[in-house]
Order: C-alpha cells, then sequence, then structure tokens
C-alpha cells in the first residue's frame, strides 16, 4: 500500500479492499471495512455515511496496522476484539476459539428442547468465550445456566461476555476439567458442550489462523479427536435429571462413534440423533436419559 500525505475514506477503502484480495483474502471489501471501522470505533455501518471523510494520519497508519495483522494471519476477530454469534457481539481474543456458525445449531436444538420453561438448569461444558452459555441465557429468560472451562483466561473472556449482555447474574462459571468442579449431586435438564474434537495429528494440517492463533487446549481431542467426548458422555449421563438431554458438537466422521457413546452410557437408544449442519456435516449429536 502506497504512502499519501491524505486519503478520504472511500479511497483509503477500496485501495485496502484491491490489496487484501491481490494476497488472497477472499472477503476482502468486508474485511477492510470491518479492520476500518474498529481502527476507527465506529460501527462498520457508518463507514457508508463518511465515504468523503479526510482521516488523520493517525487513522490511516491504525487502520494499515490492522492490515498487515490480518496479512500475517492472525484472525479478523482476534483484530477487531468481536464476533458475531446469534444475537449476541462476543468479545475474543488468543485466550478462546472464534465462535463457529455450527455452534449456532448446537445453541437452537438446545433451546427448542428446553422451551420457554426448563425443566432445570443448563449447564454448557467448555464454555470458552461463554458464546453457548450467553445465549441461552438471552434467548431463554428462565435459563439458569452453569459454565465451565479448564483455561481461566477462558473464563476471564466469558465471564466479561456475560457482563457485556447483561446476564451475568443467571450464568455461574466454573474453573476446572469436565464436570470436575460440580458437586456429584448436581443434575441437569440439558448439558451442552462444544468439546475438543480435533485429531492431534491433524492440527498442523488446519488453516494458518486456526493452528497458529487459537488455543490448541479447545481444539486438541487427542488420537482420533474424541478422547474429551469419552469422559464427557458417562459423566453427562450421571449428571442429568431423568428425561435430561445431552448435546455435543463433533467432528466430520464422527457422529456415528458418538452416538455409540451415548447408548453404551445408558441414554435412550430411540432418543439418540444427529443434525447436520449448513455444510451437511453430521454436527450436533444429542441424545436423551429415560424418562
Amino acid at each position: 500500500m502506497t504512502e499519501e500525505r491524505s486519503w478520504k475514506l472511500l479511497d483509503l477503502l477500496r485501495q485496502a479492499t484491491e490489496f487484501l484480495a491481490s494476497k488472497g483474502l477472499e472477503s476482502s471489501r468486508l474485511e477492510a471495512e470491518w479492520m476500518l471501522a474498529s481502527a476507527l470505533g465506529v460501527r462498520r455501518i457508518d463507514l457508508y455515511l463518511q465515504f468523503e471523510k479526510v482521516l488523520q494520519s493517525t487513522e490511516v497508519e491504525s487502520f494499515r496496522s490492522l492490515v498487515r495483522q490480518r496479512l500475517s494471519g492472525r484472525p479478523l476477530q482476534y483484530i477487531t476484539g468481536d464476533a458475531g454469534f446469534r444475537l449476541l457481539d462476543l468479545q475474543v481474543d488468543e485466550r478462546v476459539l472464534v465462535p463457529r456458525p455450527e455452534t449456532e445449531i448446537l445453541v437452537e436444538e438446545a433451546l427448542a428442547f428446553l422451551g420457554d420453561e426448563p425443566a432445570g438448569a443448563v449447564l454448557d461444558v467448555g464454555c470458552g468465550s461463554g458464546a453457548i452459555a450467553i445465549s441461552i441465557a438471552r434467548e431463554c429468560q428462565a435459563a439458569r445456566v452453569l459454565a465451565t472451562d479448564l483455561s481461566a483466561p477462558a473464563l476471564a473472556v466469558a465471564r466479561s461476555n456475560a457482563e457485556r449482555h447483561g446476564v451475568q447474574d443467571r450464568i455461574r462459571f466454573l474453573c476446572g476439567d469436565l464436570l470436575a468442579p460440580l458437586g456429584v449431586e448436581a443434575r441437569f435438564a440439558a448439558i451442552v458442550s462444544n468439546p475438543p474434537y480435533i485429531a492431534s495429528a491433524d492440527i498442523a494440517a488446519l488453516q494458518p489462523q486456526v493452528r497458529d492463533h487459537e488455543p490448541h487446549l479447545a481444539l486438541d481431542g487427542g488420537v482420533d479427536g474424541l478422547d474429551v467426548i469419552r469422559r464427557l458422555v458417562p459423566l453427562a449421563a450421571a449428571h442429568l435429571l431423568a428425561a435430561g438431554r445431552v448435546f455435543i458438537e463433533v467432528g466430520a466422521g464422527q457422529s456415528a462413534a458418538v452416538e455409540v457413546l451415548l447408548r453404551d452410557a445408558g441414554f435412550d437408544s430411540s432418543t439418540v440423533s444427529t443434525r447436520e449442519d449448513l455444510a451437511g456435516i453430521l454436527r450436533i449429536v444429542t441424545g436423551a436419559i429415560p424418562g
């Protein structure tokens, strides 16, 4: 990107779009808009009202700094500090995974089961940024939610996001492995989880922006990707109320094995099923404890 003494907003945006496209970024205009809005401290939609604005040199350099970070492979959401998820605008950084669209389907399934008046509390295992727990609390006003994560830094992000969306009083965050922070008597109407499910050997082949920036603790599922899920399923069976249901996001090709794990753990075989994501991948495995 060449140096100029002054830039109108639209001209800088156009140049950045062309520059990012030349480096192989498919959504170059959209990404340029998000980064410019972040650099200027405005909403992306507000850019359209300021196309003729002449930017200060500090604003131009701030934007160019973000562009350089993007070209280094850093995820856009970490650069802007925000990620959209269902109805939420979440704070994200390298302490947590960037929320994915397929996890929105996990929340959709859980909310459909819970209805307006859940039969008991909801547990989010491995909450990361808090996307699942906060969405459930926001979209089901009667829900009482517990959320656990092994990473204390991730929980700090989740707590901040809960405060951002005004649901901090209805979510209890606990640090520890899976259900370890809970008492043996704890029972839930629903247990929801997006656990690590990438096989260890596949981590190196992930896109650089994932492999080099997102926390491996939240990605690595062991030799076949199912290590955490194998431990989670029997724990979920022991901590669900009668007719309570578990919802687990899984990787491509894992659903059949996870369905077997649910049946072996005592889930009602007639309730065990898997829903596809928008790409047609069998993604959300669910099953209920006999009522």
